[in-house]
């Protein structure tokens, strides 16, 4: 693993930590979450809104239970098992951390934001969290046998994009404090680079896939 990567990883972790000590139990904004909070539902557009509802839906467990385990039935059935475990645990394992997450950081959502109906605790965002495992192992699983740089740039990109994407969605739809996105997207990353390499010592020397 590379320095960059060693140092991206302490960061994440850091400022999820930091975070989750601020937020903890606290049902006010931290940092720029009331001013940011206050600028985005300034003017709210019906259009924009039902627009931010489905880029939230394709992130949410409704949507992403059924194709995530469709997903790892064809891969099993196939006997890759190694990219099933790898969606298993991207999809269902980061929803599982995410849910105990929130338990230990009890953070209430912002209610008077809210422009749909949501429930349950706000730190780390679980949508952050869970779009930014599942689409960095997707991204992970799509450019390992890919050597055209441009092709890898252009999985990544669309990637991050995604993620993003997500994450704006949650602020915009009033159901997260941007500090919960920033914490779901550090969570996210660091159980990423946790789970990658040992799925990699378990599976990747049987699984030709």
């Amino acid at each position: 693993m590379s320095t960059g990567r060693k140092s991206l990883i302490g960061l994440s972790l850091i400022v999820f930590l930091v975070l989750g000590f601020m937020v903890s139990g606290n049902p006010e904004g931290v940092l720029l979450d009331q001013l940011i909070m206050d600028l985005v539902h300034g003017n709210n557009n019906i259009l924009v809104i039902r627009i931010m509802e489905v880029i939230s839906f394709l992130g949410s467990e409704v949507f992403l239970f059924p194709v995530m385990g469709t997903a790892i039935a064809y891969f099993t059935i196939k006997k890759r098992y190694y990219i099933a475990t790898l969606l298993l645990v991207s999809s269902l394992g980061s929803f599982i951390v995410n849910h105990i997450l929130k338990q230990i950081f009890q953070r209430p959502r912002p209610f008077e934001y809210f422009l749909v109906e949501q429930g349950g605790l706000s730190y780390p965002s679980g949508h952050s969290m869970v779009s930014m495992t599942m689409l960095l192992t997707i991204a992970y699983l799509l450019i390992r046998k890919t050597v055209d740089k441009k092709q890898k740039s252009r999985i990544w990109t669309a990637a991050l994009i995604y993620i993003f994407l997500m994450g704006v969605s949650r602020v915009f739809l009033g159901v997260h404090w941007p500090s919960d996105i920033i914490g779901g997207y550090a969570a996210g990353y660091v159980f990423f680079e946790a789970y990658i390499p040992f799925v990699n010592k378990k599976l990747l020397k049987r699984d030709s896939a």
